[in-house]
């Protein structure tokens, strides 16, 4: 909003000039006439000088200066009327004219420091008023910066809940649907044992069944090295799939930061000879990262795993479910990367 500027801080040219003119006039018809007021004649020209310079700078105040020094030796100085100078009046003549310099000079210094003084204040205004809007816009930002991190905070809480809570959720409905299988009443079912128990080669070619989609989007390439004579166990075969199942994808987990060249997982079985009881050994081995000495001691363990997110369980239950058929699940690490599951049961009479 524009602000209201007095005539006199900034005039125009004509008025500074008609100001000259003006006072000179009003002091010589004062000094002429004088009125009663018994006024000397360069009183009033320095005073018309000074207002003059004051008011309109130092143009006109020199203009004014040479006006009231035209008029002082035409009216006041011998011989009067005339331009022309008696010598005995030069020294009044001089006297006025450094009276006349010495006001103007004054009076302009005085105009201009105004001047200066008016002009930083209003920059100091203005810088008041930038400095006041950007005030402002800090106050808006910090505002806003805070409800932002307010937002990503409860978006990080609201993710971090949503996992918690889907990790046990999973746990809870994949076990349903194992136990719906393990209930089904039918007789024919794929988990029935009998005394010839399953074949080790029907198992592993039904979980690579089920696991060729989850390989080939991983890039992962499965090899089996199985002989035929790879003998029988007694058991749940769909417990025993489950084993397997889980050793697979855990081989594949290993193998995720590694090259898509290098994916490579080896399922192979031997038969092989404890305590003169025949048993058959299957081995799961991968090409991941391997496994630490303070990690082997512990993998088996309940709750405890070396995934960012699982939840440490699943080798837990494939030992017991290996144990609750006679057999044991241990782990060793390769000669090169990666590392080996290896699981043995008694082979069915």
């Amino acid at each position: 909003m524009a602000k209201f500027k007095p005539l006199w801080t900034d005039p125009p040219a004509m008025v500074r000039f008609g100001v000259a003119f003006l006072s000179v006039t009003l002091s010589l018809i004062i000094a002429k006439y004088e009125f009663h007021l018994q006024a000397a004649p360069v009183s009033l020209f320095l005073c018309a000088i000074m207002f003059t310079a004051w008011v309109g700078g130092l143009k006109a105040g020199v203009l004014a200066m040479v006006l009231s020094l035209l008029s002082f030796k035409y009216y006041f100085l011998a011989p009067v009327h005339s331009l022309a100078l008696d010598p005995a009046e030069i020294p009044r003549l001089v006297v006025f004219t450094l009276a006349a310099l010495f006001v103007v000079m004054i009076s302009a210094a005085q105009k201009r420091a105004e001047a200066t003084l008016r002009k930083t204040g209003q920059e100091l205004q203005a810088n008041l008023e930038d400095l006041h809007r950007t005030q402002d816009a800090l106050y808006k930002a910090q505002a806003a910066l805070t409800h932002m991190t307010r937002l990503t905070t409860m978006g990080e809480l609201t993710a971090s809940i949503a996992h918690e809570v889907n990790q046990p959720l999973t746990a809870v409905v994949n076990n349903a649907g194992a136990c719906i299988d393990l209930l089904d009443p039918a007789p024919d079912r794929p988990g029935e044992t009998g005394p010839n128990g399953a074949s080790h080669l029907e198992e592993v070619r039904e979980a690579l069944g089920e696991i060729l989609d989850e390989s080939a989007t991983r890039l992962v390439t499965i090899r089996t090295d199985l002989p035929q004579d790879l003998p029988s166990v007694s058991g749940d075969r769909v417990q025993l799939q489950q084993v397997l199942l889980n050793l697979v994808m855990n081989g594949m987990d290993a193998m995720s930061s590694v090259e898509e060249s290098k994916r490579v997982l080896i399922i192979s079985g031997r038969c092989e000879t404890r305590d003169g009881t025949p048993e058959a050994r299957l081995c799961v081995q991968d090409a991941g990262v391997g496994l630490k000495a303070e990690e082997r001691d512990r993998l088996f363990e309940a709750f405890y795993t070396t995934k960012p997110h699982g939840m440490g369980m699943g080798l837990a239950i494939s030992r017991s479910i290996i144990e609750s058929h006679g057999g044991r699940l241990w782990a060793e690490p390769n000669q090169g990367p990666g590392a080996a599951f290896l699981f043995s049961l008694p082979a069915s009479p």
